[in-house]
Formats: C-alpha cells, sequence, structure tokens
C-alpha cells in the first residue's frame, strides 16, 4: 500500500522508531504536513522517517489517473523496505513491455500484485511498474522509481531508466483486450511522460529473453501493438474496414472480434489487397 496523509493536529504529531508509544522518539511532522504512509500495523502508519499514530492522521485523496478507455488506475505499492522494491529515481525514458509467462486460471494483475508484495516476490527480487489484464490495472511501483524486471542488472537501462508493464496471459483471461488494456496504459505514461513511441520497447530489448512471448511469436503482433500505442483505438476502424471489403454479417464480425488473436487477424484481413 502507499497512501497519503495529512498531519491534523495544531501541535504536530510525534514520530517513533516503532509502531507504538513504546518505542522511541526519532522526530516529529508539523500540522499540515503531508505524508505517505506505506504499511500500517495495529493502528500506526509507517512514513519514510519512521511510524505516526494514523488517529492525528487524515486521508488525502489523491487525483484519480484514468486511461483514455475508461480503466481507473488501482495503486497497490509494494511496501517499502522489501528487498524488491530497490528505490532510486527513474527518469522514465522508455516502456519496457512485458508478458507475465503465468497462465493459470486466476493469475490476473491483482494476483501478481499480491505476489510482488509477498515473501515469494521479495525473495526472487523481482518488481515492475504495473500489471495488465482484461479487466485492471495494477499499479506497484510509482513510476519515478526503479525496479528489478528488464533483466539488465541494478543500473541496467532497462532497470533504472524504463516502466515496466507486463500483460496478464492467465487461461481465464481475454489476452486481445489485456493488450488493448496495456496500450492505453502506455497512451498515458507516453503522454504523462513525454515517451516517444521509439522507447515503448519489447523486454527482449535489454537482455535478449524472448519476452513478450506471444506477442512475438505472433506475426504482426508487435507493430499491430505499436499502432494501438501510438494512434489510439484502432480495432473498430479495422472492424469496418474488413466488414465492407468482405461483406461480413454484424454476427460474422462478432465471432472475428472474439477469437483469442482476433485483433490481430482484423487488422491482416484490414490491410489485405
Amino acid at each position: 500500500m502507499s497512501e497519503a496523509y495529512q498531519v491534523t493536529p495544531s501541535v504536530g504529531v510525534n514520530i517513533r522508531s516503532g509502531p507504538g508509544t513504546g518505542y522511541s522518539k526519532v522526530g516529529a511532522y508539523a500540522q499540515g504536513t503531508v505524508v505517505t504512509v506505506t504499511a500500517t500495523r495495529d493502528g500506526w502508519g509507517q512514513t519514510e522517517k519512521g511510524w505516526v499514530s494514523l488517529d492525528y492522521l487524515e486521508a488525502v485523496e489523491a487525483a484519480q489517473r484514468v486511461t483514455d478507455n475508461g480503466l481507473r488506475i488501482q495503486a497497490r505499492y509494494i511496501d517499502a523496505g522489501r528487498k524488491n522494491r530497490p528505490g532510486g529515481v527513474n527518469p522514465c525514458g522508455y516502456i519496457t513491455i512485458h508478458e507475465t509467462g503465468n497462465a493459470a486460471r486466476g493469475a490476473d494483475a491483482a494476483a501478481h500484485g499480491a505476489y510482488l508484495n509477498s515473501a515469494a516476490g521479495e525473495a526472487a527480487l523481482v518488481s515492475w511498474h504495473y500489471t495488465v489484464d482484461d479487466h485492471a490495472i495494477v499499479q506497484h511501483l510509482p513510476d519515478g522509481e526503479t525496479a528489478y524486471h528488464a533483466g539488465d542488472g541494478p543500473k541496467g537501462t532497462g532497470n533504472a531508466r524504463s516502466i515496466g508493464v507486463e500483460i496478464c496471459v492467465n487461461a481465464d483471461g481475454d489476452f486481445a483486450k489485456a493488450r488493448e488494456n496495456a496500450a492505453s496504459l502506455v497512451r498515458l505514461l507516453m503522454e504523462e511522460h513525454g515517451i516517444p513511441i521509439g522507447h515503448v520497447v519489447q523486454h527482449n530489448h535489454w537482455n535478449g529473453k524472448d519476452c513478450p512471448y506471444t506477442i512475438r511469436h505472433t506475426s504482426g503482433a508487435w507493430e499491430a501493438f505499436l499502432a494501438l500505442c501510438e494512434g489510439g483505438p484502432c480495432a473498430k476502424t479495422n472492424r469496418q474496414t474488413v466488414q465492407a471489403r468482405f461483406g461480413l454479417a454484424e454476427e460474422t464480425m462478432d465471432y472475428l472480434e472474439a477469437y483469442r488473436y482476433g485483433a490481430d487477424l482484423l487488422q491482416k484481413l484490414a490491410a489485405a489487397n
């Protein structure tokens, strides 16, 4: 978790070395100070300087980030202090696209968020910024922090200068929809950070790993994904083009779009001579 709170008492609030009055005082926050609470325990919140009683804090409503296709980004940050949250400043020069590689049923964005914030995720020393499935986008780290996702070392350009985005491939999910949602996130990140389309890259770009696997092994899929990232949703345009060119019924078009790689198929048919 990671949430913003404002100190309310006029006399401020003490900061303690642990979650309770039995711990030593290590400082204080003045009234009006906005602090980020990264973990809670027994009515106390952990900040970057120590622990503060939640009784003296008031939640600050953060600005809501929403993609252009209407998905609300859910911030569920890895707890501060975990080894897979390395900190450091990420200048957000690139966006790196991954696939989770986890085809298990239920392995959606929320499940991957829970994994990253677990002992297993910490022990594996893996982290990334966002996981996207067919219905949600979950953020695990602030964009401006580094992460361990690119496999090019703690100071490698992929880890230290790019935002990591994982696309879910769970068997009970709709991969084509998850990919469209990922493209909507990329569009938002490109706009927010001024990242050019040429700096939207595959995991493979940094260390040669065969990832994002499904996209890499589907002809034209990477180009189609970049087109979505650059120009916004194009599925409707492709549908209209294919329907007009081949004289297909609405139910036939619905069937094509529902196919696992329907977006790729429509793009190829739209471009066919």
